[in-house]
């Protein structure tokens, strides 16, 4: 009778660490769900553009190399990595990773548990030899910086083969049927009502970046980036302010629908009405 006693309480005892092993896990995945879900992912979009810009982060060396510390650089304005917009950079290299791949495949934890790693390439100084690597963002990120790029790849990215065709074939990307589905008149309204106070009636106002270029020739050679910017805007633009572009800044979020952006990108294909600056190609 001793010894079923003994091998009784010891069942117990395994079934109930067991079970305050399970119920950590349950609360730590329950935790991580409520951060995920409370997360903004139209935040998120602005960090993966320029995370040091949106976070206001100045003084560092990786201010003065900021395309290596940028999401974008090396995944793409599409996510697609080496496979899609960015094929055949060399500087940065694109990421031989699929972040649509990533968004299909992998549990909030696991792009969490990546964002966060610490190990990479430093802010504080550059080293040349790993400008390819991917920078140790969990150094400078909070977790609801994470959280928020996290639901951006997870939900808030577009899919781009919805907004135009793209072919890398040749190893630079041909874009085709730009904002497929689209209606010009229709994005016509809607840059009348929420683009044109800034870049003009016919996109001339501003020259982006102060390098000879005007919106038309964004809306025909890169769509790839106005899928991005004209919804979810831009952070403050520090490198080319502090290089004494004046037309230079942030471009807030805007209140449209992706079927919106399309439309606008068939109003952009007009040359005439979208002038370009002598940038089409």
């Amino acid at each position: 009778m001793k010894k079923i006693r003994i091998v009784f309480f010891a069942v117990a005892a395994v079934s109930i660490i067991a079970l305050i092993s399970c119920d950590k896990k349950t609360t730590a995945v329950d935790t991580n769900q409520a951060a995920y879900d409370a997360a903004d992912g139209v935040r998120g979009a602005r960090l993966y553009d320029h995370a040091l810009n949106e976070l206001g982060i100045t003084g560092k060396a990786a201010n003065e190399h900021s395309s290596y510390y940028r999401c974008k650089s090396c995944h793409g304005w599409d996510l697609l990595g080496d496979q899609g917009v960015s094929i055949g950079h060399t500087d940065p290299q694109p990421a031989p990773v699929d972040l649509m791949e990533v968004r299909a495949n992998d549990d909030i934890d696991e792009i969490f548990d990546h964002i966060m790693a610490t190990d990479g390439p430093s802010f504080d100084s550059f080293d040349p030899a790993h400008k390819n690597e991917m920078p140790g963002w969990g150094n400078i990120l909070t977790e609801d910086d994470a959280w928020d790029l996290v639901k951006f790849i997870k939900e808030t990215a577009h899919d781009v083969s919805e907004f135009y065709d793209m072919d890398i074939s040749s190893g630079e990307p041909v874009f085709s049927n730009i904002g497929k589905g689209g209606d010009g008149a229709a994005g016509l309204a809607t840059y009348n009502a929420n683009c044109s106070v800034c870049h003009g009636a016919d996109g001339t106002q501003i020259d982006i970046y102060c390098q000879g270029e005007y919106l038309g020739d964004m809306f025909r050679n890169d769509p790839h980036e106005i899928q991005h910017k004209a919804i979810w805007g831009m952070p403050y633009d520090a490198e080319h302010v502090n290089a004494g572009c004046t037309t230079a800044g942030m471009m807030p979020a805007q209140n449209i629908t992706d079927q919106d952006v399309r439309n606008m990108m068939v109003m952009g294909q007009d040359e005439n009405a979208f002038p370009g600056a002598g940038g089409d190609e």
